[in-house]
């Protein structure tokens, strides 16, 4: 994992590509509150919405010191909240309802996205493997067991009716493992799945954004323990993320130039994840029950057994999010 500390390049990077910074930052009566967010790996935007939180001013706004860490996967995120290391990660269904049976207490507080946007399975250029039939018996990389793309996997297994070796890699180790040959295809994440597509490296066999059903795809995700005893935490750091989504969503000119700069990728493929994935996440956070339904039933689907019920898994009391206030 990573420490993203106050003061270090790549934040310090966030704040210069975004431009002249817009003085958000009030004077605080109190000290803020620190809050500890565990983002699942270093590109996927997650980390750029809250590293762009931290880079324009919107956390201070809310009273909050974050410390951002990056780990190598959503697995490890969850893992880190479950030890009692992070206050907030981007959760998911499957993690949420399984360890709510073992005695892991979180619950969803709002919706992130509704769809698993830029995630496709991919194979390099050229390989013999041309469709997903073909994949039966192969390696196909994942970034480790319990992560968004361990559940593609095991939803691809029962979707497609075929059999495949995961092989655990990391978030930073996909594409490198894909393009070497040291795995037959691999599940990948924006911007990397643009970028390789882009550079002609791979093509797409499924595009997971449109194969599987819109659903609570993406959560903001808390302990109990905060979510009962600091619920005003939990809703300052609600409004600074998404008023940090807003900010991004309503300035796409500064907002490429800080994906861009972020993930140290080219402007056409920032364009790219700005338009396929930022533009599509939610406002405010606010989700349906049946959301949670069909991402229950998508994760059964996929495997996961024990599964909590979908009412001891979220909680609505801070949804919408009143992302100007």
């Amino acid at each position: 994992m990573t420490k993203v500390k106050s003061g270090l390049t790549r934040r310090h990077a966030l704040g210069v590509a975004a431009g002249a910074a817009v003085a958000l930052a009030a004077p605080h009566v109190r000290a803020a509150q620190k809050l500890r967010i565990g983002l699942a790996t270093k590109t996927w935007w997650p980390s750029v919405v809250a590293e762009t939180a931290v880079a324009q001013g919107f956390f201070a706004k809310a009273g909050i010191d974050a410390e951002l860490t990056v780990y190598r996967s959503g697995g490890e995120a969850f893992e880190a909240m479950a030890a009692g290391s992070a206050d907030m990660i981007n959760g998911l269904v499957s993690q949420i309802a399984t360890g709510r049976t073992r005695g892991v207490n979180t619950r969803i507080v709002a919706l992130a996205a509704s769809a698993n946007t830029g995630w496709k399975l991919m194979v390099k250029t050229g390989s013999p493997i041309k469709s997903v039939a073909d994949i039966a018996g192969k390696k196909v990389g994942i970034t480790t067991a319990g992560s968004l793309s361990d559940f593609m996997a095991l939803w691809s297994r029962s979707n497609y009716k075929i059999d495949f070796t995961s092989v655990p890699l990391g978030g930073g180790g996909l594409v490198p493992n894909l393009l070497s040959g040291n795995v037959d295809a691999a599940i990948v994440y924006s911007p990397l799945s643009f970028q390789v597509a882009q550079a002609g490296q791979a093509v797409s066999l499924v595009d997971y954004a449109t194969a599987i059903p819109s659903h609570l795809a993406v959560s903001w995700s808390a302990p109990d323990t905060l979510i009962d005893k600091q619920p005003d935490l939990i809703r300052s750091a609600l409004q600074a993320l998404y008023g940090t989504v807003g900010f991004i969503q309503k300035n796409r000119d500064q907002a490429v130039k800080i994906i861009a700069t972020a993930n140290g990728i080219t402007p056409p493929v920032a364009i790219q994840e700005y338009v396929e994935t930022f533009q599509k996440l939610s406002p405010d956070g606010a989700f349906t029950m049946e959301q949670v339904q069909v991402a229950c039933d998508l994760a059964r689907i996929g495997g996961f057994q024990n599964l909590a019920p979908p009412d001891q898994i979220v909680t609505t009391a801070f949804t919408p999010v009143a992302a100007g206030a």
